[in-house]
């Protein structure tokens, strides 16, 4: 049985807040004897950021200054640290912290940026230095001789993450939760040759929502305008849709496609006025011919809308490379075959 563990609870982005500056406090000089290990651990953690590779100590932590998550000085270095535990940056955050520190006086070139997540994200951020959940535990395990139980517990919570991440490798489909999902598609977008991938992230709907990532995009200045859909159809891609919350077996898992690899279309937006009559047609002139050529696929009971799913195989964690060939196979068959048939034009 596993021990009580602090950040079972504090899972708020605050509580992470908390830690970093809990830890690299033992940094400061009025701190750096309390703790010799923990003080190691956070000089090792500022010493990775670009041009304070040699920081013997860390003068000052503010929390929340200027809204920036942790502010770091050190002698006239600023480190700005944006931390996220399940989330992403927005609204060009780093940027508009540099800027008001900036207008504070602080001089650009004394600036530092870091981006400090502990789970996978689809995008590398543009800092200075990112810590990813690896680059942060392959600090913590060289110090994991320290005996304080904050330290531990922070430690074993992100070994825990990692577990649950990697697990995709070994555990059903229907095991992985939300971070096997994560570790599973950072595996995929690792192999661009095979899954050229866009991106991933929860894909929020009416029926309770998603794990999706959408890959092997069909240009619709070329490819779509060849088959002759471009005028209704503004993007046409694969698309895995992992549900996460799905807790059934494996057969009652392919009877409501809990895990599937879909070909989607995005509509026009302005065939709306219309219902997506144009769009619809195609979508389903497209199902009838793959179906020919890929007699598993299948059709999701269908409502038009902006994105609309042509059709879907099911996948489990032993066949989604085959899966994923033969579903482009199929779908590259039938793009040649409407852009020999239909190629330059635009009528449906």
């Amino acid at each position: 049985m596993s021990k009580v563990n602090l950040f079972h609870y504090a899972t708020s982005e605050l509580s992470q807040d908390a830690f970093i500056c809990w830890l690299l406090a033992h940094g400061m000089e009025e701190h750096q004897a309390e703790d010799p290990l923990l003080c190691a651990c956070a000089l090792d953690f500022i010493r990775r950021v670009p041009g304070l590779e040699n920081a013997q100590q860390i003068d000052e932590i503010k929390q929340q200054y200027l809204n920036i998550d942790v502010l770091v000085i050190v002698g006239d270095m600023h480190v700005i640290i944006e931390d996220k535990t399940y989330t992403n940056l927005h609204d060009n955050q780093i940027d508009v912290y540099t800027s008001r520190l900036v207008r504070k006086g602080t001089p650009r070139s004394h600036i530092r940026t870091v981006f400090y997540k502990i789970v996978e994200q689809p995008n590398r951020e543009r800092v200075d230095r990112e810590y990813t959940r690896s680059d942060i535990l392959d600090i913590l395990r060289k110090y994991k001789a320290c005996k304080n139980d904050i330290f531990q517990d922070y430690l074993a919570h992100l070994e825990q993450i990692e577990d649950r991440t990697e697990g995709f490798k070994r555990r059903p489909i229907n095991a992985w939760g939300y971070d096997g999902t994560r570790g599973f598609f950072v595996s995929l977008q690792n192999r661009p040759s095979e899954y050229d991938v866009e991106g991933w992230d929860y894909v929020n709907n009416a029926s309770g929502g998603f794990m999706g990532m959408w890959f092997h995009i069909f240009d619709a200045e070329t490819v779509l305008k060849a088959m002759g859909i471009n005028e209704h159809i503004e993007d046409m891609y694969l698309q895995f849709e992992n549900d996460v919350n799905f807790s059934g077996t494996m057969d009652e898992a392919e009877q409501a496609g809990a895990y599937i690899l879909a070909v989607k279309l995005r509509a026009n937006i302005d065939d709306k006025k219309d219902n997506f009559r144009d769009a619809a047609e195609i979508r389903r002139e497209l199902y009838e011919d793959i179906k020919k050529v890929l007699p598993d696929f299948v059709k999701k009971t269908f409502r038009p809308g902006v994105y609309m799913t042509v059709g879907y195989l099911t996948y489990d964690e032993k066949n989604y490379d085959k899966k994923a060939a033969d579903i482009k196979k199929a779908l590259n068959t039938v793009v040649a075959e409407w852009s020999r048939g239909r190629g330059g034009s635009s009528d449906t």
